[in-house]
């Protein structure tokens, strides 16, 4: 407008704001000869007019009242990008919280809650990548990494050297000291540890972000309060699981309890059965375990099913499934299996038994007597599979241990 009215383009604008840089808009050249015309500040922002000295006199009554409208509406827009910025925070944090509402509403095991915190951590902070630690023996070892750019997974940290520079109780820290930064990945910009009372979960590190902005200290805090919400959702998970274990597990070998058989053997009969798969179980029954108890005593049969038992497991596949049915009895599943496959199972544990009196000589020579039950052939049910396996195992020990038999028809009949 003052172009057209004076008929010169020598007429600049300079604002000058303490939250940027100056900007000057105007002609290309010719601003070093120009002279200042008007002068405003309001807020934190000021407006400086100048022009060419053969118009700036005639300009100075108009640019006044000009610079003054320009300047109240640059102030209002700066006022407005703040509200912005600030509306875009609050944003930022509801979305941060309502994952975290998601996390602790529901539970899930230890690998889903490592994997989850890992996602929605880098998609609040909009980080490149982001890596999940959890302490491992001597090492906080990488087991949740996620990478815009598919990096590799990071190497692991030195677990005395993180907790010492960043000690139990600390809050999010940026990586700029050098006794932090040698021990993380090159790149990482904040470590956040997950600390749950007096126990360290795990310990998470942040790469660049994708925006390239720095994390201020309202980020900083967030990460703080999102840290005990994640530390706290590993600890439920790890409960959870240490609920399930005790429920299904023998306490004793370590191996499935009666219970947990029962369950997996159901649900391998039914998917053998739709989709006409064999399946095959092999009852075993420790052959003399009684003169064990009462030659040695109670705590050496203990240590006998524990080492009988890791044997069991140690040589089935990783789809079998292998439990105590209680005393000195075990089970072990074996899917897509039939029976006469099944004595490939028992020629292994048979191998395994004759070695140990070498590792075990307390024990001397250990026997075992075994029945071998396929379903559909021998039972089409979990009792008529069990009766028929049963059958084989008695006649194996009648027939005076340390043998195999496999059922007949009628071992599993009602």
């Amino acid at each position: 407008m003052l172009v057209e009215r004076f008929g010169s383009e020598q007429v600049w604008f300079t604002i000058t704001s303490k939250r940027g840089a100056d900007r000057r808009v105007g002609a290309a050249a010719g601003y070093e000869d120009a002279r200042e015309v008007a002068r405003l500040e309001h807020g934190e922002t000021a407006l400086t007019v100048a022009a060419d000295p053969a118009v700036a006199q005639a300009l100075r009554q108009d640019a006044l009242p000009l610079a003054w409208g320009l300047l109240v509406t640059l102030e209002l827009r700066s006022i407005l990008l703040e509200r912005q910025s600030e509306l875009d925070d609050a944003v930022f944090q509801l979305r941060a919280l309502r994952q975290v509402a998601r996390l602790l509403a529901s539970v899930h095991s230890t690998d889903e809650t490592e994997h989850l915190i890992v996602d929605f951590t880098a998609e609040v902070f909009i980080a490149s990548w982001v890596c999940l630690y959890r302490p491992r023996k001597d090492v906080y070892a990488a087991v949740a990494f996620r990478s815009r750019d598919e990096l590799p997974a990071p190497e692991a940290i030195p677990r005395e050297g993180l907790d010492g520079a960043v000690p139990l109780g600390g809050s999010a820290c940026a990586c700029d000291e050098p006794a932090v930064a040698t021990m993380v990945p090159p790149g990482t910009q904040f470590l956040v540890p997950l600390d749950a009372g007096s126990e360290r979960m795990a310990v998470l590190a942040f790469g660049p972000r994708v925006t390239g902005q720095q994390l201020g200290n309202a980020e900083l805090e967030l990460a703080g309060t999102l840290s005990f919400a994640a530390a706290i959702a590993l600890k439920n998970a790890a409960l959870v699981e240490e609920l399930h274990s005790a429920a299904t597990t023998d306490q004793l070998t370590e191996l499935y309890n009666r219970r947990a058989l029962e369950e997996r053997l159901k649900a391998e009969l039914q998917r053998a059965s739709r989709h006409e798969l064999k399946t095959s179980v092999v009852l075993i029954d420790i052959d003399q375990f009684k003169l064990v108890n009462d030659s040695l005593g109670h705590l050496a049969g203990d240590r006998l099913l524990v080492i009988l038992a890791k044997i069991f497991s140690q040589q089935s596949r990783n789809l079998d499934i292998v439990g105590r049915l209680g005393g000195d009895e075990f089970l072990v599943i074996l899917p897509m299996t039939s029976a006469e496959e099944a004595l490939i199972y028992v020629k292994r544990v048979k191998e395994m038994l004759r070695r140990m009196p070498e590792d075990h000589p307390e024990f001397g020579p250990q026997t075992i007597s075994l029945g071998i039950a396929e379903a559909q052939h021998h039972g089409s049910t979990m009792s008529t599979l069990l009766r028929a396996a049963d059958g084989a195992l008695y006649r194996a020990k009648r027939g005076g241990g340390n043998r195999v038999e496999i059922a007949e028809a009628e071992d599993g009949a009602g």
